[in-house]
C-alpha cells in the first residue's frame, strides 16, 4: 500500500516553486557577500575556500555513479561508471558541451545496450 503523497505538477506549481527557489538562493548569497567585507579573511583562508567546490562536485558526483551501501558497483557492468569514464576521454580532448552530449549519448546507450552485451560475452565465453 502507498501512503506517499503526489503533487500535480502543473505549471502554476513550477513557475511559483522556481520563484520561490530563485528567491532563497538570491537571498543567500547576497547574506554571504554582504558579510563578506565585515570581517578579515587571512590569504590561508580565502585560498582554501577556493578548493571547496572543487572538492565537494567530485564527491556527489562519485556518489550518483558509484551508488553508496548495497548499490556500490565499481565494476565494468555498471553503465554511469562506463559513461563517467568515456566523458574523462572526451574531456581530455574537446570542450564541455562535448563532454555532456558524449555523456548522455553513452550513459543512454549503455543502458540500453550493455545488459544484452554482457549476456553476449558470457555466453561466448561459457
Amino acid at each position: 500500500m502507498h501512503t506517499h503523497a503526489h503533487i500535480a505538477l502543473d505549471n502554476d506549481y513550477v513557475l511559483y516553486l522556481s520563484l520561490a527557489m530563485i528567491a532563497a538562493t538570491f537571498i543567500i548569497r547576497f547574506a554571504v557577500i554582504g558579510m563578506a567585507g565585515r570581517f578579515n579573511m587571512s590569504e590561508r583562508f580565502k585560498k582554501t575556500l577556493r578548493f571547496v567546490p572543487v572538492t565537494v562536485l567530485p564527491a556527489i558526483i562519485a556518489v550518483e555513479i558509484l551508488g553508496k551501501g548495497s548499490n556500490f558497483a565499481f565494476n565494468l557492468e555498471n553503465p554511469k561508471l562506463l559513461a563517467a569514464i568515456v566523458c574523462t576521454m572526451i574531456s581530455l580532448r574537446f570542450g564541455l558541451i562535448w563532454v555532456v552530449i558524449g555523456g548522455l549519448i553513452s550513459l543512454i546507450l549503455f543502458q540500453t545496450y550493455l545488459d544484452p552485451m554482457m549476456h553476449f560475452f558470457h555466453h561466448l565465453m561459457c
